[in-house]
């Protein structure tokens, strides 16, 4: 028989966004320096930059594990704590864990995540 833990089942707080994919020119010499397969360069892809309010609806902080589940995927990134307000808008760097969740301007949930980020390797063999 197994053993359930307290809460196993219960849904983590959710917050919906807006994605919005931006460049960001560290990702980019990341992947020209180290390659787009280094850790350096998944440090500055896998990311969402998040309005500290949102982050407070999903009970994380800066540099916490989410689940972000777009209309065409889902990926784990990092969270990071914007410095400018912008409620409802999730920013995530161009690239592989970006295209992932859909071209353009795509609605998203964010929820806090226990799960680790995927290599790049597997994002693109989704």
């Amino acid at each position: 028989m197994m053993k359930l833990e307290f809460g196993e089942f219960l849904a983590a707080p959710e917050c919906k966004v807006v994605i919005v994919a931006c460049p960001d020119v560290f990702r980019t010499e990341a992947g020209l320096r180290h390659g787009k397969f280094s850790s350096e360069y998944r440090e500055l892809s896998a990311v969402i930059v998040l309005d500290p309010t949102d982050m407070a609806k999903i009970e994380v902080k800066d540099s916490d594990l989410v689940e972000v589940l777009g209309e065409e995927g889902v990926v784990v990134v990092r969270v990071k704590e914007s410095e400018k307000e912008h409620p409802g808008i999730g920013y995530v760097p161009e690239g592989a864990w970006a295209n992932v969740l859909g071209a353009g301007p795509a609605s998203a949930k964010v929820r806090r995540s226990q799960q680790g980020i995927a290599a790049i390797e597997d994002v693109y063999h989704r």
